[in-house]
């Protein structure tokens, strides 16, 4: 696709005046304005421009107001950035698309318009009126316009030799022309005969949109984690992305099953967050973390550390991604240790079917044969028992002296096939590791911020570990960030005057302002506690509409908890089982974007999915499940 957008300073700025003189110089062009308001502009430019290829709007209000208090007033809903950009009309003739307002105008309650116009991804043609205030206005939408590439400025009534001039001064690199309009009544021939300035007219051959692009270019130069170089799909080009919906570049709205790898959290761009990320760009980019710090770092890890089972003390480590965190937590395990007198302590013990990230030490507590198999020469020293308190005891009785610590996954192991435990087997497992006095590594990189019914899985168990391993929700899923958090017992080791017991470890973004800024905006949306009331009501649609799938054919089991509703088959193969790919087509066929962990098929969606949208998982969900 190709064409411009028509962007006005204000209300009545003249986009419709100048779109017409446009269209009228190069009817070869498309015109669509996707949602009207009053009398119709797509009516007045279908009559005066007769050779133009013109669309219906999306949506159309009858009373001349905003368009957002028209819809409400109609009682009918005011479409969103998403389901715009998949309405986009499908021409081979560059299309003019004019907008409402001003780029700061409200699109939606949560939106502004400006939002749209950057995910458009055209170029932008900003228009004003060149009356009294024509500087002032034109340079505060263009600011608003930050991010959009601006091809020129459009001053529409009489010549303005001075506006022309500072504009031109202070947006330098843009060209400004003025364009005077007939007066009286307007005709298809009054119209064409505008004056036009021909480099106006050239904007039309504006760049190509970033959808060729991703079909271009995708598959060639890119390495998709988990995705086989040859044999696979497809990968999805994605250019939107709106509370539980993706839009394809094809138009295509489908929902966003399990939270994008189980990040989203509140839904894709929750206002608040990207209100915060854009707040925190306009003050910092990046900065050093070590002897440094910044506000939004230090509000994050106080209210962190506030919701710890601890009384006192506990330090915030940051790091970047969920591997990171555990990286940290192992690290920071054995060199406690090591500052104790106890250097031999080099055994970790993990749980089976275990998962905690792809570095080395991730890797090594995971020990998934087919994903790190050919890494095992190269991983230290674990052993694996079953999510049993037992089993650990066994375990800690010939090894206890010899023992680091002890990680697990509190609830659900993700990767592994989403297998879950109950609250009283964690406790138990718990209580083990306090009789041998081994710390106890939670990691709640997936089960953290709610996913699993409390705000940390290991709560419903009423148990406080030593180190806990957060990320991917951090942020609400917008950008990456984690955090690895130690209590005190971990802390006193650390805390002395010897500088050669200094925790060395650190990361060039640790703690990157834009992210924690994003990251303490997810944490007041948490502290709200209305996240609660979401996860209640999913798991509750889970219990009525999915559990019944364990009567189906070749169903070995249901596995829900909080968010989580995972179908557990009898196909052979495990993680490579042929029928994940089936199942992944026929769910994204009904457009849902699911990814089987092998011969289990699973949904964990954003909070903020609607019930509808639940019923399509569900829908998609028993489709997967019946293809053979």
């Amino acid at each position: 696709m190709t064409g411009f957008i028509v962007v006005g300073t204000d209300t009545d700025a003249g986009k419709t005046a100048f779109s017409l003189a446009f269209l009228a110089k190069h009817p070869h062009l498309a015109y669509w304005k996707p949602v009207e308001t009053g009398e119709s502009d797509t009516a007045k430019v279908r009559r005066l421009v007769p050779d133009a290829v013109v669309f219906e709007p999306l949506a159309r209000f009858e009373e001349p107001v905003a368009p957002l208090l028209a819809a409400r007033r109609e009682g009918r809903p005011m479409p969103g950035v998403a389901e715009i950009l998949a309405a986009i009309p499908q021409t081979d003739a560059p299309l003019l698309i004019e907008t409402f307002g001003s780029p700061l105008s409200p699109l939606t309650d949560d939106v502004l318009q400006i939002e749209l116009i950057r995910a458009l991804g055209l170029p932008a043609i900003l228009v004003a009126t060149s009356t009294v205030g024509a500087i002032g206005r034109t340079l505060a939408a263009a600011q608003a316009l930050e991010g959009v590439e601006l091809a020129a400025i459009v001053l529409v009534g009489p010549a303005d030799p001075f506006a022309v001039e500072q504009l031109a001064r202070h947006i330098p690199g843009v060209p400004v022309h003025c364009v005077t309009m007939p007066t009286g009544e307007w005709t298809r021939e009054t119209i064409a005969a505008t004056a036009l300035n021909d480099r106006v007219a050239a904007t039309q051959r504006g760049a190509r949109d970033n959808r060729a692009r991703l079909r271009l270019a995708a598959k060639p130069v890119i390495w998709h984690p988990y995705t086989p170089l040859r044999g696979g799909d497809e990968p999805l080009p994605v250019v939107a992305a709106d509370r539980e919906f993706l839009t394809l570049a094809d138009g295509r709205r489908i929902i966003d099953g399990i939270s994008s790898w189980w990040t989203i959290l509140h839904g894709h761009r929750p206002p608040a967050i990207m209100r915060a990320i854009r707040s925190a760009t306009h003050i910092l980019d990046h900065v050093l973390f070590a002897g440094a710090t910044h506000p939004h770092a230090i509000e994050l890890a106080e209210g962190l550390l506030a919701a710890m089972p601890w009384p006192l003390g506990g330090r915030i480590f940051y790091s970047d991604n969920g591997s990171t965190a555990v990286e940290v937590a192992l690290k920071m395990a054995y060199q406690q240790w090591c500052h104790r007198g106890e250097p031999q302590r080099t055994l970790f013990i993990s749980f089976e079917h275990g998962y905690h990230g792809d570095t080395f030490g991730a890797m090594s507590v995971g020990r998934d044969p087919l994903f790190f198999g050919a890494f095992e020469p190269l991983l230290f020293r674990v052993l694996q028992v079953p999510v049993k308190a037992d089993a650990l005891a066994t375990a800690l009785r010939t090894h206890g002296n010899e023992t680091a610590a002890v990680i697990i996954e509190p609830l659900v192991q993700g990767a592994g096939g989403m297998r879950m435990h109950g609250p009283e087997e964690l406790a138990a497992i718990a209580a083990v590791c306090r009789e041998y006095d081994i710390p106890l590594i939670a990691d709640e990189v997936m089960t953290g911020f709610g996913r699993t019914g409390s705000l940390w899985a290991f709560q419903q168990a009423g148990i406080a570990p030593d180190l806990v391993c957060l990320a991917k929700g951090i942020t609400g899923g917008v950008l990456p960030l984690s955090a690895t958090i130690a209590s005190p017992r971990i802390v006193e080791a650390f805390d002395t005057d010897d500088r050669a017991k200094t925790f060395f470890h650190g990361h060039s973004f640790t703690a990157n302002p834009i992210a924690c800024a994003a990251a303490a905006a997810n944490w007041k949306l948490m502290q709200s506690g209305e996240w609660q009331t979401d996860v209640k009501r999913i798991e509750a649609f889970w219990e009525a509409q999915v559990q019944p799938f364990e009567k189906l054919p070749r169903v070995n089991e249901v596995r829900i908890c909080g968010l989580i509703a995972a179908v557990e088959f009898d196909h052979s193969g495990g993680y490579l089982a042929e029928t994940a790919a089936a199942m992944r087509r026929t769910a994204l066929s009904n457009g849902v974007l699911l990814r089987p962990l092998g011969n289990v098929l699973y949904a964990m969606p954003p909070l903020c999915t609607s019930d509808d949208s639940l019923e399509e998982i569900a829908a998609a969900l028993h489709r997967a499940a019946i293809v053979e």
